[in-house]
């Protein structure tokens, strides 16, 4: 339960939001201590993907990935908002290429991923 909650709602919080996030989740579940996930060969298929889009891999956009694919895993459709020039589509296509090479070497059940940007004005209402 604690991990849905956390998956579902910590990537929308702002950073001096989190302390009281975190203050909350612990009161509402005393002595529950989840373990990290294991993110290790997601991580050396998303450095690869960096390496070959000639991108660097700060620690914060490595976050940003993995709350992207966290989120992704929660939820049936999601909307990528920031400033211009935040790595928004970087984080997309990099998290993409990682998900595809993980499919390709049969690590952590993945598919492989195919990303069609899609204009919400060309849908009618109906």
């Amino acid at each position: 339960m604690l991990r849905a909650i956390k998956d579902v709602n910590l990537a929308k919080f702002l950073s001096h939001d989190l302390p009281l996030f975190k203050n909350i989740t612990s009161d509402l579940f005393p002595g529950v201590v989840l373990p990290e996930p294991d993110y290790d060969a997601m991580l050396k298929c998303i450095h690869k993907q960096l390496h070959i889009k000639n991108l660097e891999g700060p620690a914060y956009f490595l976050e940003k990935i993995i709350q992207l694919y966290e989120m992704i895993t929660v939820r049936h459709g999601l909307m990528v908002v920031g400033d211009p020039f935040a790595g928004k589509t970087s984080a997309i296509t990099v998290l993409a290429g990682a998900l595809t090479e993980l499919n390709h070497l049969g690590l952590m059940e993945e598919m492989k991923t195919h990303i069609q940007y899609l204009n919400p004005k060309s849908i009618t209402m109906g």
